[in-house]
């Protein structure tokens, strides 16, 4: 199984069956050595190994198939399948189960994708063939859609120029801009147009049914696995400049300080047709903003002057709308940005860093953010208005429930700000200002330390934030949210009353709920249920039927996130691995542990001398001192937590890890380490696991090492405070080096990653077994050629092609757009 954690399991035996095509293509010959060397082998396993998991999967699934063709594809390490279990008797050590599909070889990407989906319960089979063919049939084209629309008296909006910004790859564009000038003298009338996605699914429908149960499309490293088929979301209701386009368009006027003038001219909203007039990606229009500024840097071609003069006006206002919203609380959050570069296999080639602050980014994420804000507003108004008409008996459809739907984000300011006066070293907290708001304080905060330092501080107190889930507001009557806590339904890192996803309804399930909503409310739902109810339903049935819809869409939503991540770390891994490691300069120290016997001295464990040639490590302090018998399972697990460790935050894989001094290959400096001041630290946990105490700094060494020279020591001593960026490489660790393993299926297998200290590796004795480390590190290491590896590069060139990025957070407002600000929400 792909979890260890879990027990092994045979399918029950059922027939013998030939390999006959499988055996003929392994017998084809797969050059031993030299020739043109790897990549011809590789390619020869790799067909071998999908041969044998398409024999598996068409011919049989019975435990006899399944042992021949791993016996066949082992050169590429085995086969990655889909089970079911079944049964586990009493009798027997392990489960029965049964094979529901052969993903394909270990190691490759699309099976290791499927089965990273397959893992958190997201759906990664293909959608039905009867439902693309269904689509094809009542939607053959735009141009028919369109003109019957028009018929039946929907707006034509196709004179406004309407302007997409999306990554350079991207095929689902949920959502278009405008801006002409307001009715007063210095304002500005924008619009949002959104794809109107509820026009081709509707309820009842197969693909409503499909897309309900998805919830969201889910974005891996090298792989998109949508939420709608591939006829709607990357053609009929993606907004491309090639024709014209369903859209239900939210309308604004702003002034110049980004202002929203609803007395002025009150928000509007309607279904429309639109044409996109030009297609753009971030990197063009980051470009021609700075070309405005620098007259050494030319516009792009294809942007014409009309459509600049929008883009200029777009940044004016957004910036100006951004800074308003930060100064009436909205948290903001620096983070890094990293793409990775793939080959045509998906194999990953390099990991590029993006431009930090894009203007590009932001003024698209403010217009979503407000858009949003926009109809969340609409629907607390309409479900009001709704509850004091008709009561609560007279829904007679889903949209037509007076309970708005909402996203909401728990107010943790007190738990955040208190995380970052813990993180604080003893100097900068008395200097810090106490009463100040959290985005004063991260303001403060920024400018007294380096960008590498507040970044790996901005992404250690997202611990402390909540995470934001949709809710379906409770209240039926006329009260309603006006005498509720702003913050029960609010969005707190946002900085907003209200809040809803509106405008990505390609790739998330809610947003298609609220544009439903929308539609009734509007008087323009016109599309009826495929499938009316047999009998009359109440409305609490709908209601019912809707809070799990919900649930489900806040369920998808942070499973998705997790595959994504844990996509990211597969990528890296392999990168890595492949590789032979990767240099990281950028890296942080945030946390350094000590058991608690060696901080109660500020030095090492008890060693029965520090200057012995093979010095005690803390796992052996703490085994000798659980006696002299065999020690039990809990002190086991003790001495494997009482020792010194080090985390590390590393941006390119947005994720902390830590590890141990001994796998650093250093050791405590007797009498050397400072502790973090006492007092709310300890009390909000910060003081590591149990029987550990966190350290401010400590001075190590490298192990077996008492004296010589090393980086940044005289003495062969380096001082390492928490907080302070550190140049460190990632290496490849996995389950088959712990155990001395090889093989030809070694290159296949997905390792994890783990650091290492360059420095402390260079110095190590040649006998150690950080020595020994360094030397399997180097044995492992590719030859000189490709692939190459690189460290992050700088950010690619404008027009660069970077993959389709989705935040996690508050980009809640731009969600696709990039893990920005108050990731957690």
């Amino acid at each position: 199984p792909r979890d260890t954690r879990l027990p092994a399991f045979w399918v029950e035996e059922s027939e013998e069956v030939a390999f006959s095509s499988v055996s003929a293509a392994s017998a084809g010959g797969v050059p031993s050595d030299g020739g043109k060397g790897g990549k011809q082998k590789r390619d020869l396993r790799h067909l071998g190994a999908q041969l044998a998991a398409q024999e598996a999967g068409v011919r049989s699934l019975s435990k006899a198939a399944l042992l021949r063709a791993l016996e066949n594809s082992s050169e590429a390490g085995g086969l990655l399948c889909v089970v079911k279990f079944t049964d586990w008797p009493r009798t027997s050590l392990s489960p029965r189960a049964e094979v529901v599909q052969v993903l394909g070889p270990t190691g490759t990407v699309s099976a290791e994708s499927d089965a990273l989906l397959s893992f958190y319960g997201l759906d990664w089979r293909p959608f039905p063939e009867v439902v693309e063919k269904s689509l094809r049939e009542r939607f053959p084209d735009s141009v028919d859609v369109v003109r019957k629309e028009l018929a039946l008296g929907r707006p034509d909006l196709r004179e406004l120029r309407c302007i997409t910004i999306d990554p350079a790859t991207a095929k689902d564009l949920d959502d278009a801009v405008s801006v002409e000038p307001g009715k007063v003298q210095g304002t500005y009338r924008v619009g949002v147009h959104v794809a109107d996605v509820t026009h081709f699914v509707r309820p009842g429908d197969p693909i409503d049914s499909l897309a309900r149960e998805r919830a969201t499309t889910v974005y891996l490293v090298g792989r998109v696995y949508p939420m709608l088929p591939h006829w709607l979301s990357e053609n009929l209701c993606s907004l491309l400049p090639d024709g014209d386009r369903l859209a239900m368009s939210v309308f604004f006027t702003l002034d110049m300080e980004g202002r929203l003038l609803t007395d002025l001219e009150p928000p509007t909203m309607c279904r429309a047709v639109i044409r996109t007039a030009c297609r753009l990606n971030y990197n063009e229009v980051d470009l021609a903003l700075q070309a405005c500024e620098d007259s050494s840097l030319q516009i792009p071609a294809r942007i014409a002057p009309e459509v600049l003069s929008d883009i200029k006006a777009l940044a004016a206002i957004t910036g100006a709308r951004r800074k308003l919203r930060i100064d009436s609380g909205a948290v903001v959050l620096d983070r890094s940005h990293f793409w990775f570069q793939t080959d045509d296999d998906g194999r990953i080639q390099g990991v590029h860093k993006e431009g930090a602050n894009s203007v590009s980014h932001s003024l698209i994420e403010e217009l979503m953010v407000l858009a949003n804000h926009v109809v969340a507003a609409k629907l607390v108004e309409a479900g009001k208005a709704a509850a004091l008409e008709a009561g609560s008996a007279a829904a007679g459809c889903e949209a037509a429930l007076p309970q708005p739907l909402l996203r909401r984000h728990p107010d943790t300011e007190d738990d955040v700000r208190q995380r970052i006066f813990e993180l604080l070293p003893a100097n900068l907290r008395e200097e810090a200002p106490q009463d100040a708001t959290l985005p004063v304080l991260l303001a403060w905060c920024k400018q007294r330390w380096s960008p590498q330092t507040h970044e790996a501080v901005c992404a250690d107190v997202l611990t402390a934030f909540k995470e934001a889930e949709y809710i379906v507001a409770e209240e039926d009557d006329a009260e309603t949210l006006e005498e509720k806590d702003e913050q029960d339904v609010g969005h707190w890192a946002l900085s907003l009353p209200t809040y809803m996803h509106f405008t990505s309804p390609i790739r998330r399930y809610a947003d298609i709920l609220v544009h439903r909503r929308l539609n009734h409310i509007l008087g323009s739902g016109s599309e009826a249920p495929a499938a009316q109810p047999s009998g009359p339903v109440a409305h609490s049935d709908f209601l019912e039927g809707l809070k799990l819809a919900v649930e489900r869409c806040n369920t998808k939503k942070r499973d998705a996130q997790d595959a994504s991540l844990d996509s990211i770390q597969l990528a890296l891994s392999a990168y890595v691995q492949r590789s032979g490691g990767v240099d990281v300069a950028d890296a942080v120290v945030t946390r350094i542990l000590l058991p608690s016997s060696a901080s109660a001295g500020t030095g090492p464990p008890a060693t029965p001398s520090s200057s012995s040639a093979e010095p005690t490590s803390g796992s052996t302090a703490a085994s000798a001192s659980v006696g002299s018998g065999s020690p039990t399972f809990r002190q086991k697990l003790k001495i494997r937590v009482r020792k010194e460790a080090m985390e590390f935050y590393i941006p390119m894989a947005q994720c902390s890890r830590s590890v141990s001094f001994e796998a650093l290959g250093i050791e405590l400096v007797p009498d050397s380490a400072v502790l973090s001041e006492p007092g709310p630290l300890a009390a909000a946990g910060g003081s590591g696991p149990s029987g550990s105490t966190n350290a401010r700094s400590v001075r190590v060494r490298v192990r077996g090492t008492t004296g010589g020279s090393a980086a940044g020591g005289a003495a062969g001593e380096v001082e390492i405070q928490v907080l302070e960026p550190v140049a460190v490489r990632l290496v490849s660790e996995g389950a088959q080096d712990a155990e001395g393993g090889g093989g030809a299926g070694d290159a296949a297998t997905p390792r994890h990653w783990t650091v290492r200290l360059p420095w402390a590796v260079s110095l190590a004795p040649p006998g150690s077994e950080t020595g020994r480390q360094a030397e399997a590190a180097a044995a492992a290491a590719p030859p000189p050629g490709p692939p190459p590896r690189p460290p992050p590069s700088p950010p690619p060139p404008p027009g660069t092609p970077s993959p389709r990025e989705r935040s996690v957070g508050a980009g809640d407002g731009a969600g696709r757009r990039r893990p920005a600000e108050a990731a957690a929400a």
